[in-house]
């Protein structure tokens, strides 16, 4: 079988992350497994899909508006069995472009919120758009029913598979711990919230560090409030790097401040770490760490600030949010992602061959 993943790019984010994890093991599962990305990005992402020798095809588009991508992507998605797109741009342009072909289409949505859901004319358009796909994949039970209540369906098209992470990888990493560091690891875009997690360093231990990892759009705005706060000695900001499960096994406590989330990769992957994750109250992140980890109210840097006391303060506390957080990690294996993506392979287009990888 045939398979076609197609991404608008391969910039650092929680798609394009969970991507590069994926498809090797598909591969592994004896798919043939192939990348279409819309926009050239040379990250560690794309590396890590070249090094398990995935073939990638690139339209290196210079704006994804442009109408004609579609046919570009029409005489290439012929050649497979499944295409399988991945945030908005792919979205929009799969469905156009396989129009009166057979060939089966898969999306995954990976987030709870966008602005095209708050502009009443969308509606129909993406009804239309959403209707050529024979499976619709949320990335949680939030995500499935937040595209549900848009798209005003609830048919067997939807499926929830929750992100996963290679929890064993995770865990074996094991690195001297930083005393009192905190680590965040996300892009600063606006569905990210590193505002309120710099705002927090105001209010505790005057020895604690904050790291970020990522770029963005909001890195230098949050430079600047670092700065206005008067804990720019204590907030890092370490850019994009490749070596991230090195960096959060060495960290303390981790922090997922989001504004809306569609699942919360990252918090899983503090988890699978043994870390204590510390995570905003927002449908999808909410979900993935409360009982385990520590919820704090959106944007309240005092509450925030309370939460990080208590886990520096409390090492008995510590303890116990750990083991918690590292038992609920491996509920989201991406070993068994992948063979949930391999049954919705299945239901489409129904083969002997798909092999289940058993990890």
């Amino acid at each position: 079988m045939k398979i076609l993943h197609i991404i608008s790019s391969l910039e650092i984010g929680g798609a394009q992350r969970l991507l590069s994890d994926l498809l090797p093991i598909q591969k592994r599962q004896g798919l043939d497994v192939s990348l279409l990305v819309l926009k050239t990005e040379n990250t560690d992402f794309t590396r890590k899909v070249q090094k398990a020798r995935i073939p990638i095809i690139s339209l290196n588009v210079k704006s994804f508006r442009n109408p004609m991508i579609a046919f570009k992507i029409r005489k290439i998605i012929k050649q497979y069995d499944v295409v399988h797109a991945h945030l908005v741009h792919s979205l929009y342009l799969c469905s156009l472009a396989a129009r009166g072909l057979n060939v089966k289409l898969v999306y995954t949505e990976h987030s709870t919120s966008n602005n095209r859901r708050g502009k009443w004319f969308m509606r129909p358009i993406e009804i239309f758009i959403y209707s050529r796909y024979a499976k619709l994949i949320g990335i949680s039970q939030q995500t499935q029913d937040m595209l549900q209540e848009w798209l005003q369906s609830k048919d067997e098209r939807f499926v929830v598979i929750n992100n996963g992470v290679d929890t064993q990888r995770f865990a074996s990493i094991k690195k001297t711990v930083i005393p009192k560091s905190l680590i965040m690891v996300s892009r600063f875009a606006s569905s990210k919230d590193q505002e309120t997690v710099i705002r927090a360093m105001r209010n505790i231990d005057s020895e604690a560090i904050v790291r970020f990892v990522g770029n963005g759009e909001n890195l230098e705005h949050c430079k600047h409030v670092a700065k206005e706060c008067g804990v720019e000695d204590r907030v890092h900001f370490l850019g994009a790097r490749s070596d991230v499960a090195e960096l959060i096994s060495e960290s303390y406590i981790g922090i997922q401040s989001s504004n809306w989330e569609g699942f919360g990769l990252t918090a899983v992957e503090i988890m699978a770490c043994g870390k204590p994750v510390i995570a905003s109250n927002v449908d999808g992140l909410k979900q993935v760490v409360d009982g385990a980890g520590i919820i704090f109210e959106k944007g309240n840097s005092e509450n925030l600030a309370e939460n990080i006391k208590l886990l520096l303060e409390n090492k008995d506390f510590y303890g116990v949010v750990s083991e918690r957080c590292r038992k609920r990690a491996l509920k989201y294996d991406i070993y068994n992602m992948a063979n949930q993506y391999s049954n919705v392979y299945r239901e489409v287009i129904p083969v002997k061959e798909i092999m289940r990888y058993e990890h």
